[in-house]
């Protein structure tokens, strides 16, 4: 899936680890809660904590992401705080961060990165909202970039028929559904059907 929303994905990850020296959190196609992929590279004590709290009703971060577009470092949110959860993230190493959120139609891409140290400085903001805005309109791009036949191939695929079976259902051979595919799992970024079908339905497409 990074395939698609992020060009030459390793190298720019690796950018954001030496950004966000505390970790990141980056997300996209955020909706109700909940977003079609995320990826989280905060700290596994911190994310235990945090889920166990429940911490994101209440973070103000969270709901900066939620309501707000644009950049913002975590200091000039002037959200309440009441659970103090920025304070127990500081206690983790999480002292300094910032977000950025891209919204395209109904759905929001989101980055919130930190740092033990330092904030982040102005070119580091400028050049993550901007990388921000590629990769939320790639991973936009790619989520109509299915067709309608491959999309019901992976319908089919989904509620468990053989392969025989679903080519017979969309009457064509067997060697053109495995086409239609191969096609969506490159799309999708995906190493194989299961994976596709997968993908297919996290991101809501089926």
């Amino acid at each position: 899936m990074l395939e698609i929303a992020i060009p030459n994905h390793e190298a720019e990850l690796q950018q954001l680890e030496a950004i966000g020296l505390s970790g990141y959190f980056l997300g996209f196609g955020l909706r109700f809660g909940q977003p079609d992929f995320f990826m989280n590279k905060y700290p596994d004590a911190w994310t235990k904590e945090y889920e166990t709290e429940n911490y994101f009703f209440g973070d103000p971060v969270a709901v900066w992401t939620i309501t707000r577009e644009g950049m913002v470092r975590w200091s000039q949110v002037k959200l309440p705080d009441m659970r103090k959860i920025l304070v127990r993230a500081k206690a983790h190493g999480l002292k300094y961060g910032a977000t950025f959120v891209v919204k395209i139609g109904s759905k929001r891409s989101f980055l919130s990165i930190a740092r033990p140290d330092r904030e982040l400085t102005d070119e580091e903001m400028t050049l993550l909202m901007s990388k921000m805005k590629m990769w939320a309109q790639l991973f936009t791009r790619s989520r109509v970039a299915l067709t309608n036949q491959e999309l019901e191939t992976l319908r089919l695929m989904h509620s468990g028929l053989r392969q025989s079976e679903a080519a017979e259902l969309m009457n064509i051979s067997v060697s053109g559904l495995k086409a239609r595919l191969d096609s969506a799992q490159k799309k999708l970024g995906a190493r194989n059907t299961t994976s596709a079908v997968s993908t297919a339905v996290r991101m809501n497409l089926i």
